[in-house]
């Protein structure tokens, strides 16, 4: 294999991971916390139509958003390919 095909093919993986891989795994694992979160959330605060459905959702979407973000990154960093 020349050095050109390998350096194309390293690229063409960079750019798959960081444009497909990266948004598909941070979704799928914003969906799924969220679902997780949400039933706690609801569990623990019984209280509805209050202060807690205010904060609730804000918390809620940040700290799913913020395991989303760090997990994808853990992952694709795993899945990016290394230097010759």
């Amino acid at each position: 294999m020349r050095r050109e095909d390998a350096v194309n093919g390293r690229m063409i993986a960079k750019v798959f991971i960081a444009l497909v891989a990266f948004p598909v795994f941070a979704h799928a694992i914003f969906t799924v916390v969220m679902m997780v979160l949400r039933l706690m959330l609801t569990s623990v605060l019984p209280v509805a139509e209050s202060w807690s459905a205010m904060v609730g959702k804000p918390v809620l979407v940040a700290a799913a958003f913020v395991i989303a973000v760090r997990i994808s990154f853990g992952v694709c960093r795993r899945l990016w390919p290394a230097t010759a």
